[in-house]
């Protein structure tokens, strides 16, 4: 049997339970009302037959009424089923304890129905109120539940879509030096194996540090520079006041922005292209000058995209993007995670 089948029965489990107790409290103090007036036995009767008819009351209003009034049905016939439950519910009241306490005749004028109605609201009010005070958190938790979920397979999903080209090109270059200058190869093996390192440490983490993550770039970056030279430069701007160990990105942020700087723009050996990375307390901004390559890149745009999603799943924070048409600019904003906060 899987969880969601358990659900509902817990739930019940829980509605009963919550019967049970409510009337081991009610029923005594119930019960020496109704035994000063009208003596034991009919105390007791009294007793049993509240708790079967507010028991009916609260199970028809909460569970029936309620659950169709939410749905947003015809509010004509919703409105006209509990006129009518109401009613008989309050000649189910008016017979029972002019029966069981009442030695006079009994009377159904209006004022007495109404007169009813009162008393036998007032009779099951709590209870009800209880029922349905747990039935909302039980429908705010599962809402809770359900929209963790949806985010997390989005995340998921997205994380997925991370694209791998820069592993092959990547690859290409080591083949290249392992011909040209083996020891210079096995220095970029080691380099690129802390590189893969951090992405199957952190393949599964939502976040990790700004130091981490500028760890990570710094290894990305020795790798561009075997396959581009000189051709780009790059800069990096900490404020002092910034705790790098306390400031949260997604994985593979920097990474992201570099190679979209790279993959859109020109570079020179004699006039390199300077891509700057700023962290501050706040936010982590990269901007570059604007050098479009003369053949257009194909791009879907997909990189930026999904880091937009990822913060915004995460974080419930956006992205910024400039474009003055002379500098291109890219702003993302970190948390500061708690002093107790350790990174897997």
């Amino acid at each position: 049997m899987n969880s969601s089948s358990l659900k509902p029965s817990r739930s019940y489990n829980s509605d009963l339970l919550l019967l049970v107790v409510y009337w081991l409290l009610a029923s005594p103090i119930i019960y020496s009302s109704y035994r000063h007036d009208f003596g034991v036995e009919r105390a007791l009767a009294g007793i049993l037959y509240t708790i079967l008819l507010d028991s009916a009351a609260v199970y028809l209003l909460v569970f029936r009424f309620l659950p169709l009034a939410l749905q947003r049905r015809n509010a004509v016939v919703v409105l006209a089923s509990i006129t009518v439950f109401v009613v008989l519910d309050a000649h189910c009241y008016l017979f029972g304890y002019q029966l069981l306490f009442s030695k006079h005749p009994l009377h159904w004028s209006a004022q007495e129905v109404l007169n009813s109605i009162i008393q036998h609201t007032q009779s099951y009010g709590m209870l009800g109120i209880l029922m349905a005070g747990k039935r909302y958190f039980e429908v705010q938790k599962r809402l809770l539940q359900t929209q963790k979920a949806q985010t997390e397979s989005e995340l998921r999903n997205l994380k997925a879509q991370i694209d791998p080209h820069f592993l092959f090109n990547n690859l290409n270059v080591l083949r290249g030096l392992i011909q040209q200058d083996p020891a210079e190869a096995n220095a970029y093996l080691g380099r690129f194996a802390n590189l893969y390192r951090f992405l199957i440490r952190h393949k599964d983490d939502d976040f990790v540090t700004m130091a981490e993550e500028l760890q990570f770039v710094n290894e990305y970056i020795y790798l561009l520079r075997h396959r581009f030279g000189a051709a780009y430069s790059f800069r990096q701007e900490l404020a002092e006041a910034a705790e790098l160990e306390r400031l949260l990105v997604v994985p593979g942020t920097l990474q992201l922005l570099v190679e979209n700087a790279i993959k859109h723009n020109a570079g020179d050996e004699d006039d390199a292209l300077l891509i700057t990375i700023k962290v501050t307390e706040t936010e982590l901004v990269v901007w570059h000058a604007l050098r479009p390559k003369l053949t257009p890149v194909d791009s879907t745009g997909l990189g930026l995209s999904n880091l937009r999603e990822r913060y915004k799943l995460l974080f419930n924070k956006a992205i910024g993007v400039e474009n003055s048409g002379a500098v291109f600019s890219v702003t993302v904003p970190m948390v500061r995670q708690a002093q107790t906060w350790s990174a897997a």
